[in-house]
């Protein structure tokens, strides 16, 4: 008896022991916790301010490759398709057949309607000379000739019909996509296939209100693509655009020539570098102070000397680490460069000095 009174005095001493040292380490789990909470009430940070500076008389800019000659091809015809004589791939030259529709049935409806014409044109000869002899009235014709053009008319109708069974290409260059096989049924606006020449590329960027400005039609570009950065192309701007979109940026094209040692393809990128005549000033932050992309630029800006404020920018050109600020800042603003992925609005911050 006094053996199991033994035993259960010793087991509540040892659930007691545990429960107070599971007690204690919580306490000291929740200290920890605040501790670490007063440690992170203020993030170190590295601040800049906007510095006004001479820009210097260059503008780079990202853009994609677009094709300078991209066409489909059209049918403006129906029927079954009889043969396909290119595929995907190969080059075509314009005029090339493409594919044959049947044509039988316009063919013989051709020949019934040049039969009906070479009747009325002898009906025609014969009238004629009886109205010559005053067999014949000069009234009957008339009606005779109106039956001619209409006839006539038909024949240059079918003729057209039948050239259209006979699908070519509209352009010179690769052929992409083909949409139609041996056996398909067709209708007139059915794309037939796709046609891209890739001799001549369009560079396409945007630029700022401020830089378009700049830019004049026909100005040479200096061109590297993103495959080949060794490489560079002399382009040549052939459009800038009018209106700018609801990024306020402005859309310029520029043609550039596809070499055959660096053949490049429409999609890829590459970036246009302008020289201009004269420098300007302007409002300039370090590329790193940026948060999130250029499109959507918002910065960290110390308000109250402790606080932080998020603040949305507008940027404008690149200046190899250094971006244009066009609105949203001021240069007494301190912006900070360092430390922005541990702050949020209102956030308390620490300058380092």
């Amino acid at each position: 008896m006094k053996k199991r009174i033994f035993l259960w005095l010793f087991f509540l001493l040892a659930a007691a022991v545990i429960t107070w040292k599971l007690y204690s380490n919580k306490k000291e789990l929740e200290t920890e916790a605040e501790l670490s909470k007063v440690a992170r009430a203020f993030v170190p940070v590295e601040v800049t301010r906007p510095q006004m500076e001479t820009l210097a008389n260059t503008l780079q800019a990202d853009g994609i490759f677009l094709p300078v000659k991209e066409m489909f091809v059209i049918s403006e015809t129906a029927g079954r398709v009889l043969e396909t004589y290119k595929n995907k791939g190969e080059w075509v030259t314009e005029g090339d057949l493409i594919a044959k529709v049947d044509d039988e049935l316009l063919r013989i409806e051709l020949e019934a309607t040049q039969a009906n014409l070479a009747k009325l044109r002898k009906d025609q000869e014969r009238l004629a000379n009886l109205i010559e002899g005053e067999a014949a009235p000069k009234n009957k014709i008339e009606d005779l000739q109106l039956g001619l053009l209409a006839a006539e008319a038909k024949e240059k109708g079918l003729k057209k019909q039948i050239a259209n069974t006979s699908i070519k290409a509209p352009m010179t260059g690769t052929m992409g996509l083909r949409f139609i096989e041996r056996g398909s049924v067709i209708g007139p606006g059915i794309q037939v296939a796709q046609i891209t020449n890739l001799e001549k590329l369009f560079l396409m960027i945007k630029v700022t209100e401020r830089d378009v400005l700049n830019i004049r039609k026909g100005q040479i570009v200096k061109v590297i693509p993103d495959v080949y950065p060794d490489a560079q192309v002399i382009g040549k701007v052939t459009n800038i655009g009018l209106r700018a979109d609801n990024a306020f940026n402005y859309d310029v094209e520029i043609e550039v020539p596809n070499p055959k040692n660096t053949p490049m393809r429409a999609g890829m990128h590459a970036k246009a570098m302008f020289t201009f005549d004269a420098n300007r000033q302007g409002l300039t932050l370090p590329r790193k102070a940026i948060a999130g992309s250029l499109q959507e630029a918002k910065v960290y800006v110390v308000v109250q000397d402790s606080l932080v404020e998020v603040r949305t920018i507008r940027v404008g050109g690149v200046y190899h680490d250094k971006v244009e600020v066009l609105s949203g800042l001021q240069q007494q603003d301190q912006v900070v460069v360092t430390g922005q992925l541990n702050l949020s609005d209102g956030a308390k911050v620490q300058v380092l000095r």
